[in-house]
């Protein structure tokens, strides 16, 4: 129907309607309330692609995630990074700290985004570093039974 039906009678079936076709495969669920109950914690790259699809409306190059320096992708507005792993003793005890801001390299012309349970940093810190901090949700890291 895009492209037209060559042998249909109506003019405009025949010539087609235009447009595109879209085709994408869901991952599986993020479910909150095993998350809550300390099961199930997505994997990093499953994280990954859900705060970057939130948070930027793109869509993840997961070629381009580096776990080691927490960098998840890059949008026309943002470089993303991404402090997580699915362990709730990491994430009750990880935080931004100015150390971790150093560790993202210099400023490039693109603002920060980055994800993590916490931070150690004061406004201005963050305004210095041209970072945009986003807590991670606390119900993923809530205590376990």
């Amino acid at each position: 129907m895009i492209k037209g039906v060559p042998t249909a009678k109506d003019k405009t079936l025949k010539e087609g309607l235009g447009g595109s076709f879209s085709y994408f495969e869901l991952g599986k669920p993020l479910e909150i309330t095993r998350i809550l109950e300390g099961e199930d914690l997505p994997g990093y790259n499953e994280l990954a692609r859900y705060i970057f699809f939130t948070a930027t409306h793109s869509q993840l190059d997961e070629g381009k995630i580096d776990q080691r320096k927490n960098f998840i992708g890059e949008s026309s507005e943002y470089l993303v990074y991404l402090f997580y792993r699915p362990d709730l003793t990491y994430l009750k005890s990880t935080a931004l700290t100015l150390d971790m801001a150093g560790s993202l390299g210099e400023f490039k012309g693109k603002k920060r985004l980055v994800f993590a349970p916490a931070k150690y940093m004061d406004a201005q810190q963050l305004l210095d570093h041209h970072i945009e901090f986003a807590q991670l949700p606390f119900e993923i890291y809530k205590l376990a039974k």
